[in-house]
């Protein structure tokens, strides 16, 4: 996730390579997740306002995308794990944001109607169990968007677009990602149950180069409680 949070990001090809993220997939990519997660919001009905909360929210574009798509009237809380620099701390926007240690949300139980964790998980897999435990205990419903892996060539795939999108940010790209069976078993750990999962979302079709490179079926939305 694009991110002027992250580390100070230095050096001519690490911007280079931010910038071919930025064009090549990452508008494209909000814009698809957003209209999705908009939609199965909508179909919750949920009393409004409704509490949000983006879970390593990164530029906060893609919570500031779904409530604009959704129906209802929002409010949404943003956290990630690195500190507000000062140059955002006056931006109306960031209001919003609080920083948290990656694993304990700093709410009180039943605090939030939904939960987004995008692209987050993967990056730290022995933590999942954990943040699905925080997210269950913290809100109602959990938006999960993360990615399956189906063997070597997937997961090579996946770390070479993960590379793209986050290691100029100085995220560290994971070594394995989710199957379908690690993913529900972490959910059963967690005691929460997938009552709805969109898969086989093509985030690329915009792209020759990297639709020809990926498969819909690596990239998945799970809607717990």
């Amino acid at each position: 996730m694009s991110s002027p949070i992250a580390q100070s990001v230095k050096g001519f090809f690490k911007k280079l390579l931010i910038q071919f993220h930025q064009k090549a997939s990452h508008n494209y990519r909000i814009e698809k997740l957003s209209t999705l997660i908009a939609g199965e919001i909508n179909k919750l009905a949920l009393q409004q306002p409704i509490r949000c909360l983006d879970v390593g929210c990164g530029d906060m574009i893609l919570s500031e995308s779904i409530q604009a798509k959704l129906s209802s009237q929002t409010n949404w809380t943003c956290i990630d794990i690195h500190p507000l620099p000062e140059s955002l701390i006056n931006e109306p926007k960031w209001k919003k944001y609080q920083q948290f240690d990656g694993r304990s949300f700093p709410f009180d139980d039943h605090s939030f109607d939904i939960i987004v964790i995008c692209d987050v998980l993967h990056h730290d897999i022995e933590n999942t169990v954990n943040l699905l435990s925080e997210a269950k205990r913290a809100g109602k419903y959990i938006f999960i968007k993360d990615h399956y892996e189906y063997g070597f060539f997937s997961r090579k795939m996946l770390r070479l677009m993960d590379f793209v999108g986050n290691w100029a940010y100085g995220v560290p790209i994971p070594d394995f990602y989710f199957t379908n069976k690690s993913f529900k078993n972490a959910c059963l750990k967690a005691n929460l149950h997938i009552i709805k999962e969109v898969d086989n979302i093509n985030l690329y079709e915009h792209s020759r180069l990297f639709n020809a490179l990926t498969k819909p079926k690596w990239q998945f939305i799970a809607i717990l409680n």
